[in-house]
């Protein structure tokens, strides 16, 4: 629901996670991020598939709240999505979140990060996989695009390609420390679909101003 958007909180662990749904937010976010700093790595794919795979299941198993699995880039081409996708939702997540970087990827925030696109076909085939592997599971799709320093412009571009491919939602992430750069995205946003946004470096951005641009349907509070 845009004008009420969901909250979702990050999680190292499943110890995190009870704690989170206990403090009643509406999601559960399990990212590469979180993974690897519990792991004390860098968030660069470096934790395989099955690390982060059984994390996912052992936060699900442990408390009620919907998990959202961030894969990164998918560990892969369409290929790799379409046999990953299945066994998370096997391990019983609500969504997955997959991003347009190549693979292995870099931290979006980390400073002089390599912050490289696929092609935007490339990443609709991988979305066109993931959605026919989910079931009743979401594909959120993330466009890097901002944070490669590609401009508003093929952000949007992106993002409704992503949404012709059939993503239930679009992440559009930023690494400015203000957030005009992603209120200027969500206003000029028509897509058809909701947005997904992670404030973790413009925190001063409101729940209640997000709420007002009618477009965001979910705020992930990443690595907290």
């Amino acid at each position: 629901d845009v004008r009420h958007p969901a909250l979702a909180m990050a999680a190292h662990n499943p110890l995190a996670a009870k704690l989170a749904a206990a403090a009643g937010f509406d999601a559960i976010w399990g990212s590469g991020f979180e993974l690897s700093a519990s792991y004390a790595v860098p968030d660069a794919n470096i934790l395989s598939m099955g690390t982060h795979l059984e994390m996912m299941r052992a936060i699900g198993e442990v408390q009620d709240a919907p998990v959202i699995a961030d894969i990164d880039t998918g560990f892969g081409n369409a290929v790799n999505v379409a046999y990953v996708v299945p066994r998370y939702v096997a391990a019983g997540v609500a969504a997955i979140v997959m991003e347009d970087k190549t693979f292995p990827k870099d931290s979006s925030l980390r400073a002089g990060g390599r912050q490289v696109l696929v092609p935007e076909g490339e990443f609709q085939g991988k979305i066109e996989a993931a959605k026919a592997a989910a079931g009743g599971a979401l594909v959120v799709a993330r466009t890097e695009a901002l944070i490669a320093g590609l401009g508003q412009e093929e952000a949007l571009r992106r993002g409704m390609a992503y949404v012709e491919a059939g993503a239930d939602a679009i992440l559009i992430h930023s690494k400015q420390k203000t957030p005009d750069e992603i209120m200027a995205f969500c206003r000029a946003w028509t897509g058809r679909v909701p947005l997904v946004l992670v404030p973790t470096s413009y925190p001063q951005l409101t729940f209640a101003d997000v709420a007002a641009l009618g477009k965001v349907g979910l705020i992930i509070c990443g690595n907290h």
